[in-house]
This record gives structure tokens, C-alpha cells and sequence, in this order.
């Protein structure tokens, strides 16, 4: 019975570092910035909710899962920031948040590599982000198209080019 007890707490206590971290994030001041590249507008969404189990020494267990209210997305431009609210653009209606969950995640010799999954207005596309954890900051950079997510569509898919970058501070 002893060995069987023993046996069943090391495998719980195996069990329980294997999970890694589950890191707090600062809500507040966790912002996605963006650059549409051809229409020259930037701006930011916030509202960002996420569960990020992170450990630097163990990313096969890593995995980041997030979203980000669509409603809050501003360009500083009152106007055009209502018309991304729109069934025509992000239809904040019926698609209120966007979406990501990764699949994987590796080091590299800059920082660190996710693959993932992001969704925006019920269309889920692959994407990579580099990014970096220092400071208990992580910083990830990521190209997307609005094309690929039927968001202000161009003839030309490269016209859709966005610039992101996403800045979550963990508490």
C-alpha cells in the first residue's frame, strides 16, 4: 500500500510541474498595435483576455490562448473606427472577439517562434509570431492579411498587408 501511495504522489507531483506556469497577464495594458500598410492607418484593440502557460526550459508544454474585443479596435478616427464595426468590415456584432490559440511553440536565436491559429470574423487562418519574453513582457510580431479574413478585401492581396504586434505584460 505504501508503494502503491508513493507511487501515486510522485506521478501527481511529475504530473504537476509538468504543466508549466499559467501566467496572470496585466488586462490593462495588454494592447495588439497594428499598421495596415497600404491604407497608412494604424491603431490598436485591447481587451485582451489570455491564458499563457509558459516555461522557457520546457516549450513542449507552452501554449498561449487569447482574445481580443473587436469592439475596442480605434484608429483614432471616430468615423472610420465605427465603420470597422460594420458587417461590411469586422461585423463586431456577430464577431466580437478575435481569436488565437497555439500549436506549437520553439526557440530560435532571437527569441521564440509560435505557430497558431487566428481567427477573425469566423475565419480561421495559420499564422507564425516571433516574439520575445524579457522583463515579464512578452512581445510578438506577425503579418496577416485582411484579405484572408474578408476584412476591407483589396484586388491585390499584398495591398492587404497588416503589420501587427502584440505587447501582453504578464503580472
Amino acid at each position: 500500500m505504501k508503494k502503491q501511495f508513493l507511487a501515486f504522489g510522485l506521478s501527481l507531483f511529475m504530473t504537476i510541474c509538468s504543466i508549466g506556469q499559467t501566467l496572470k497577464i496585466d488586462h490593462e495594458n495588454a494592447i495588439v498595435n497594428f499598421n495596415f500598410v497600404s491604407e497608412k492607418t494604424t491603431g490598436t484593440v485591447k481587451g485582451i483576455k489570455a491564458t499563457i502557460v509558459f516555461d522557457a526550459k520546457n516549450l513542449s508544454i507552452a501554449s498561449f490562448q487569447g482574445t481580443a474585443d473587436v469592439t475596442t479596435l480605434s484608429t483614432n478616427n471616430k468615423m472610420r473606427d465605427n465603420h470597422l464595426q460594420q458587417e461590411d468590415m469586422f461585423n463586431a456584432k456577430k464577431y466580437p472577439t478575435m481569436d488565437f490559440k497555439s500549436s506549437s511553440i520553439k526557440s530560435t536565436e532571437k527569441g521564440f517562434q509560435m505557430e497558431g491559429e487566428l481567427t477573425i470574423k469566423g475565419i480561421s487562418k495559420g499564422v507564425t509570431i516571433d516574439f520575445t519574453y524579457e522583463e515579464n513582457i512578452f512581445t510578438g510580431k506577425t503579418v496577416i492579411f485582411s484579405n484572408d479574413f474578408d476584412v476591407f478585401s483589396q484586388k491585390d492581396r499584398k495591398n492587404s498587408k497588416v503589420l501587427v504586434k502584440i505587447t501582453i505584460p504578464a503580472l
